[in-house]
């Protein structure tokens, strides 16, 4: 399908109706395939703050939640790990397909919200369907690289911000229109998404996830490159107490990977932030850990099953991700000899790179 197709396919898609349910209570109901689950307990959780907003039991392979809510909020709700999926609280009869994540209905905003999945997975196979082709097209890695990033800027891009934009507009009285500005945020500079904000409604801007963003916002402005760095001291398991500080604006170019050991990308990364340690840190360079959102004794493991040798400042937990503003690993972040942010979010070849121009 081409570009300019799916994007009106994406619009369409995006325009459905925000009305509002006029039952008074809600009716959550679905199966689970699985005998081992009867007699557990299942919970909804709500995605805005956190809460536990229900729960029950599974008997006899369903379940069915009862009860009422002011406000419509996006929730999930889990059991095992193989069991998952999103939905829209709110008031009316909803129904989950636990074997089929993320595709609720029964109620106005869960058709909205299944909508905007299915929206998003044409927009991912499409995206898949163009890599392929450039696979085929080319065998020149930097020139598929190359074609894949002009695609992507230029088109993939654009039309993923458009498929965005359309659900933030049609729904700024609901939580879909929070969503959907909360995932624009992947897409858009600070710059760019805080005047999308700033014209959504009053709702929209009260909701706990678009003042998390707002704050994620400002501080990835206050950390952007060439910006000082944004110290910070962790409490370690024995007690020591280490702080971002103690490695960079020391003189050298340091290398701080913010990563945890659960994290596959973070440990497919380690072999590339090896290479660049051995290769220069004879000349001034520094590479530094920062286990976040991870256990102790799992980062602890995860250094020795991976060998490495560089300096690591472990139970770091929140505390980086919350200054720096980023809300997924590894981040990797250049420092420069005084301590100033040369580069942010950097990754394989691209890293490389960089290090190599600053090294030079």
């Amino acid at each position: 399908m081409k570009t300019n197709t799916l994007l009106a396919l994406l619009i369409t898609l995006a325009a459905g109706s925000s009305c509002t349910n006029p039952t008074s209570s809600y009716t959550v109901t679905g199966s689970i395939p699985d005998t081992t689950f009867n007699g557990t307990t299942i919970y909804i959780h709500n995605r805005d703050d956190n809460r536990i907003m229900d729960s029950t039991t599974i008997e006899n392979g369903s379940f069915s939640f009862i009860g009422k809510i002011d406000t419509a909020v996006l929730c999930f709700t889990q059991i095992g790990r193989e069991y998952y999926t999103n939905f829209m609280l709110e008031n009316g009869t909803i129904k989950l397909n636990m074997e089929k994540p993320n595709t609720p209905s029964g109620t106005p905003l869960n058709e909205i919200f299944t909508s905007y999945i299915q929206a998003e997975d044409s927009l991912n196979n499409i995206y898949q369907s163009k890599a392929e082709e450039i696979k085929k097209q080319t065998t020149d890695q930097t020139e598929a690289r190359e074609l894949f990033k002009n695609y992507y800027i230029t088109e993939w891009k654009p039309a993923y911000i458009a498929m965005l934009t359309g659900f933030v507009n049609k729904n700024q009285d609901n939580y879909m229109g929070a969503f959907a500005l909360q995932s624009l945020a992947n897409f858009m500079e600070p710059e760019e998404l805080e005047p999308v904000i700033a014209k959504s409604s009053t709702f929209i801007q009260s909701r706990n996830v678009i003042q998390r963003l707002t704050q994620r916002l400002e501080s990835l402005k206050k950390t952007a490159e060439g910006q000082p760095f944004t110290d910070f001291t962790v409490e370690m398991e024995n007690g020591e107490k280490v702080s971002l500080s103690d490695y960079v604006g020391k003189g050298k170019y340091t290398l701080v990977d913010f990563w945890a050991s659960w994290c596959g990308p973070c440990r497919a990364e380690t072999p590339v932030l090896a290479e660049v340690y051995n290769q220069y840190k004879d000349k001034g360079f520094e590479v530094v850990g920062v286990a976040t959102w991870d256990k102790p004794e799992d980062t602890k493991k995860a250094i020795e099953e991976l060998k490495i040798t560089w300096p690591q400042i472990l139970n770091a937990q929140n505390i980086p991700s919350d200054l720096y503003g980023f809300n997924g690993i590894p981040h990797i972040i250049l420092f420069g000899p005084d301590g100033t942010i040369v580069a942010r979010n950097l990754r394989g070849e691209e890293l490389k790179t960089k290090v190599k121009e600053v090294m030079q």
